[in-house]
């Protein structure tokens, strides 16, 4: 965390015309990918997304605190029964209604901190629009999210919470196997970009793009009720990366740290802010400027920071003109097909 405040104004680079603020530019990847290798920053970027308070570590600390002591998988579990199966619904639609109800009241509701660290200069829509159902962008967003979005990946997550329950599946035990245990959460980020990859180039096919992706792409300007606001085939697809599980040896508590990545890390990173910032310093780090710039552009940026398939593919944005030229001339091409 910095206790320097950035000053509440676009950044002093050629893109301060389309932005109102961003992080350093050219964007990066995480260090994984360096080479040759670089381990004391591999170590330092672990410590900052893992170790320190940023989402995806309260993305971990929860899921070890439902995983372990709030909702073990246990014995009752295998076999589908009303009382569990409800109570994984009902807490996974508390836990985003808290996340993405939190942040957006913070930013958009109360107005914790204007624009300070604001990634696009417009303000959020509030006026009524006849492209989103009810005609509230933020309505349209909820009614996704929760009545969509939820339950299909509580389906999931039950389905899984069977499977471990009764068998089916190798639950890892920290106790036996202490290193492959810890290195499986990194682990299933990594997979996690490499599935959000292929199932979001699959998504922008045009007819996919048409009838299904559509719903999620109204949103250019996003909101937390954004990262999940999507048609219920896109949600299959996009909960589908839990299915890594059927193949990998895990525990119940790999399972939430990724399906809390999938459904709370998206209200996260669509919040249309790069951190929390209270009380004169950064708290919380949440922002994805690398997919606000695929809201923005659409035909870029279809993977995630994690992992550099767009580079090694030629779609990569990293936030420059050169990239957003680039960008526009193969939407250009792609359309006139």
């Amino acid at each position: 965390m910095t206790d320097i405040p950035p000053k509440d104004r676009p950044a002093p680079d050629p893109m301060s015309r389309e932005w109102h603020w961003h992080p350093e530019l050219p964007l990066g990847f995480a260090p994984f990918w360096h080479w040759p290798p670089r381990p004391q920053t591999v170590i330092r970027w672990v410590w900052q997304n893992y170790l320190q308070v940023s989402d995806r570590s309260l993305f971990l600390l929860l899921a070890l605190l439902v995983g372990l002591w709030l909702q073990p998988v246990g014995p009752d579990q295998a076999e589908f029964a009303l009382g569990w199966m409800a109570w994984v619904l009902v807490r996974n639609w508390i836990a985003l209604l808290v996340v993405a109800g939190g942040l957006h009241l913070w930013f958009y509701g109360v107005d914790g901190q204007g624009k300070l660290l604001k990634y696009d200069p417009r303000p959020y829509m509030k006026r009524k629009n006849a492209l989103y159902k009810f005609g509230y962008q933020t309505w349209d967003n909820m009614f996704y999210s929760l009545m969509s979005g939820v339950p299909i990946y509580s389906a999931y997550e039950i389905g899984l919470r069977w499977m471990y329950a009764n068998g089916s599946l190798t639950t890892l035990q920290f106790s036996a196997h202490p290193i492959w245990f810890v290195l499986l959460f990194p682990v299933l980020a990594l997979w996690q970009s490499v599935h959000f990859y292929g199932v979001h180039i699959a998504l922008h096919h045009p007819k996919l793009y048409r009838h299904v992706h559509s719903v999620h792409h109204r949103n250019v300007n996003t909101g937390p009720w954004s990262g999940t606001s999507m048609h219920p085939v896109e949600h299959l697809f996009f909960f589908s990366a839990m299915l890594i599980l059927l193949v990998l040896p895990s525990h119940p508590v790999h399972m939430l740290f990724l399906g809390y990545w999938l459904l709370l890390g998206a209200a996260s990173s669509h919040s249309g802010y790069e951190a929390i910032w209270a009380r004169d310093r950064q708290q919380l780090l949440i922002g994805a400027f690398f997919h606000q710039l695929h809201h923005r552009y659409y035909e870029c940026n279809y993977g995630n920071s994690e992992m550099p398939w767009d580079k090694w593919f030629g779609t990569y944005h990293d936030g420059s003109e050169e990239a957003t030229r680039v960008t526009r001339d193969r939407k250009r091409r792609m359309h006139s097909q």
